[in-house]
């Protein structure tokens, strides 16, 4: 304040210079942090085979954009979740036989694609699926046994697919070695806010599931000097 008024041209060319330097200072060690997702990405390639061949059912894993750079500490964070949501497209969205999947017009062999954008601001990963979608029925059954959704209620599509993320939620019956032990969407859930994004789900009976996670681009964005 007290250099106000004041015609100092070299400080303000100097005190430019230096904003510019700063910013330059913290894009290189933001840049410093940021790695590709492909090493998550590349994993989901293995757990895809070996739910195939022990579920028995005929799916492909395509990679989208893999070479879209996260913070080092949200790819050593996302792993175990989009893992989980793979398993979930495994177990629960692919049909169970081929002669499901051809009667129902689609291709033998399922897709599950998983990607991942970098919109500037944040970073928009997406589990999709072209399985047979979420059954409401069932969920909402399966909500009002666990207390969770009330039989009286009419409850509509998108609160029916939040259920799934609610605590102890789980569809399967018996606990297998990928699903139905009750470490459910809900911790996929609490684990992206813990990050500072969050979760959305989509689906279409008979046409699959997609789950949207939107983090952040970084965990270190301070303005520092």
């Amino acid at each position: 304040p007290e250099l106000k008024g004041l015609r100092l041209d070299e400080f303000t060319k100097s005190a430019r210079q230096l904003r510019k330097l700063t910013d330059e200072l913290q894009d290189v060690s933001m840049s410093l942090r940021m790695v590709p997702v492909s090493a998550t990405f590349q994993k989901m390639h293995r757990i895809v085979r070996d739910m195939c061949k022990k579920l028995n059912k005929q799916a492909k894993l395509t990679l989208i954009g893999e070479d879209t750079e996260v913070d080092k500490t949200i790819v050593d964070s996302i792993g175990d979740p989009i893992m989980h949501m793979i398993r979930n497209s495994m177990d629960h969205g692919i049909e169970d036989t081929e002669e499901e999947r051809i009667a129902a017009g689609k291709p033998a062999v399922g897709e599950i694609i998983l990607s991942a954008q970098d919109t500037g601001s944040e970073v928009i990963i997406v589990i999709q699926d072209d399985g047979q979608g979420v059954n409401d029925e069932k969920v909402l059954k399966k909500a009002i046994k666990s207390g969770i959704a009330s039989p009286d209620v009419e409850y509509s599509h998108r609160d029916i697919l939040n259920f799934l993320m609610m605590p102890g939620f789980s569809t399967n019956t018996e606990v297998t070695e990928f699903s139905g032990r009750g470490v459910g969407m809900d911790v996929v859930k609490r684990n992206i806010q813990e990050m500072g994004g969050h979760v959305e789900i989509q689906s279409k009976p008979g046409a699959g599931t997609t789950i949207r996670i939107l983090l952040p681009l970084t965990l270190a964005i301070l303005d520092g000097m």
